[in-house]
């Protein structure tokens, strides 16, 4: 298969040379004879010597296809037309609104905690992430509710600091 690949472009070149000196008028044989020193040209230039740099350099290797950033994934999975959201997205946006509750010291699996998780995230807004289908609006209340979360607990912070 190799030999076949490597050959293909010289056959090709001697091809191509015979027939366009036939067809310009050049007798047969000497046509040809050209088209056989067109083959016998190709194949030495590309011959690989041993001390050739590409002896023994690595092969070339495909570049793997392209699979997308996370970022790119999750905004395929907000549904604009239907205005409802992935499960993917709800996962990662409920996760990080579970690590800044718990920052606050408020458990989200603790049912006597359903105040404080309202009281800070928004009225229903838990119940609506783990609901059946969460909307686009939905999202950005979670935003909204995860960036305040943040910004809280950095003033906090800088406060405990002073």
């Amino acid at each position: 298969m190799r030999l076949v690949r490597g050959l293909a472009l010289p056959l090709g070149v001697g091809i191509v040379v015979g027939a366009a000196l036939t067809a310009v008028g050049m007798q047969r044989e000497f046509a040809w004879g050209w088209a056989v020193m067109g083959v016998a040209i190709t194949v030495a230039l590309r011959m690989v010597l041993p001390d050739d740099p590409r002896a023994d350099a690595p092969e070339h290797f495909a570049e793997p296809d392209y699979v997308g950033s996370d970022v790119s994934r999750l905004a395929w999975a907000i549904n604009i037309r239907t205005d409802t959201v992935n499960e993917a997205v709800t996962r990662r946006v409920r996760a990080t609104l579970r690590r800044r509750l718990l920052r606050h010291g408020v458990d989200v699996d603790d049912e006597r905690q359903a105040d404080a998780v309202d009281r800070l995230l928004g009225d229903g807004l838990w119940a609506r992430l783990t609901g059946r289908r969460t909307r686009v609006d939905d999202l950005r209340d979670a935003i909204a509710a995860a960036e305040r979360l943040a910004t809280t607990r950095t003033q906090d912070s800088t406060k405990e600091t002073s």
